[in-house]
């Protein structure tokens, strides 16, 4: 549609354009040395607004509504999808001011969001919100802390941004809201109040119409039965999502839902399945460039490579993807990579570099409340410890990882791994080798 009319497409290149230099000028005229461009802050504004009013009124015109959606769907830490308010929704808080701080501070946020820093972007959402209240604020600063791991400080504004929706009667950020706390809830090991929420943000969804929101929390709800052990169900779920992406165009929602199924494909041994999924989830993040997704995919390449004993593969694979997680700052998989790493070290020999990246990984599992990834760091490294003749610190590990899996209610493969783990090293009978991490120690 865009190709047959130029002007469209030329309206809607210049709005994008002014909306970052209203970005980069309301940004810059906060720091001292450059207050002389607050006269420029106005006019900036208004040349943005100008935009996207004529864009909006030429796609009308050609025959083709404005999207003007509220909630829009953004990439979380492991290949399941966040919610966030559209910016557009912020002028229609009570108490919106043009361009004061609080709209500063947001824009910003979105704009370090945009570019995938979101440490950045959810302490600039936060000092929207010190500027003044708003649900978008809330909803998007808990989307930013999901994607740095602050999974404990993402429930709690979420909560927040929970009540005001319901308070305001917003029955698609109450959707949204519950969408991404199903996400903590999931990452906290709470399975079953993850599934409830989850299942009420779905209902949400289709209360509304959302398609798009519903495909979304139906992904995560995979992700959910995929750690409770369900892979029928989880698999199911998997391909409604899908089904559903591909019905409204959201490139991110299909790779997503691709690499879940080519998780599920490497659990029950299909290599040549999951090689499939996960080189088209790939090659899809590639082409939208986005790093969270393409890092997530390079692991999970790398998995399929490890499990065909394609160590240096593997380790290529793992390596770029631990590149990508420290620079975007996702600790998650940062935390997962280096698991990876530690288990291609394992199976060529050198221990003392596995056993390093193996507590390396846990530490960070730990530090950020991840209950799956610190129990199969615990359980990778009670593997190598008995390798190492290190009996009772093995036993140790394993065990501590038997009770988190226990605690969580997990019921999967990595779950039923540690206990043939224990019961080996308890038996004297040679201990396996570490298989390589799947989505659970995400």
């Amino acid at each position: 549609m865009a190709n047959r009319n130029p002007l469209r497409k030329i309206l809607r290149n210049l709005s994008l354009a002014t909306t970052g230099m209203t970005t980069a000028i309301l940004a810059l005229a906060s720091v001292d040395v450059l207050s002389f461009l607050g006269p420029a802050q106005g006019p900036a504004l208004m040349t943005m607004s100008f935009c996207w009013i004529a864009y909006g009124a030429v796609r009308s015109f050609s025959g083709m509504k404005p999207p003007g959606r509220v909630i829009v769907t953004a990439e979380g830490p492991g290949e399941e999808l966040v919610q966030k308010a559209a910016f557009s929704t912020f002028a229609t808080q009570e108490g919106y001011v043009a361009g004061d701080k609080a709209e500063t501070a947001f824009l910003s946020g979105e704009h370090d969001y945009a570019a995938y820093q979101y440490g950045s972007a959810a302490r600039r959402y936060e000092q929207s919100i010190e500027a003044r209240t708003s649900l978008p604020s809330y909803l998007n600063w808990g989307a930013a802390l999901i994607n740095t791991s602050q999974f404990a400080d993402a429930e709690d504004v979420l909560h927040i941004a929970l009540q005001m929706a319901e308070r305001l009667d917003r029955r698609e950020f109450r959707a949204a809201c519950l969408a991404n706390l199903a996400v903590v809830h999931s990452r906290r090991g709470r399975l079953a109040s993850a599934q409830q929420v989850c299942e009420q943000a779905i209902d949400l969804f289709r209360m509304a119409g959302d398609s798009r929101g519903t495909a979304d929390a139906t992904l995560t709800l995979g992700n959910i039965l995929a750690h409770e052990g369900e892979g029928d169900a989880a698999r199911k779920a998997y391909k409604a999502a899908m089904k559903r992406h591909e019905s409204v165009g959201s490139d991110i929602g299909r790779a997503n839902a691709r690499g879940n199924l080519g998780n599920l494909s490497l659990q029950r041994g299909d290599l040549k399945d999951a090689l499939a999924h996960h080189r088209a989830a790939l090659a899809i993040h590639e082409k939208t460039g986005n790093p969270v997704g393409r890092a997530n995919a390079l692991s999970n390449l790398g998995n399929v490579r490890f499990r065909e004993q394609k160590f240096d593969d593997a380790q290529r694979s793992y390596t770029a993807a631990l590149d990508i997680f420290r620079q975007i700052e996702v600790p998650l998989g940062e935390a997962t990579a280096l698991g990876n790493l530690g288990n291609v070290m394992f199976r060529q020999g050198e221990h003392d570099e596995a056993l390093d990246m193996y507590e390396r990984g846990l530490s960070i599992h730990t530090e950020i409340g991840n209950p799956y990834g610190r129990a199969a760091a615990l359980t990778n490294l009670g593997s190598l410890l008995s390798r190492l003749r290190r009996r009772d610190e093995a036993l140790k590990a394993l065990i501590e990882a038997r009770k988190v899996y226990e605690e969580v209610g997990v019921h999967s493969h990595n779950a039923k791994a540690v206990v043939e783990l224990i019961e080996r090293l308890e038996g004297s009978r040679p201990v396996a080798e570490p298989e390589a991490a799947d989505a659970e120690s995400e």
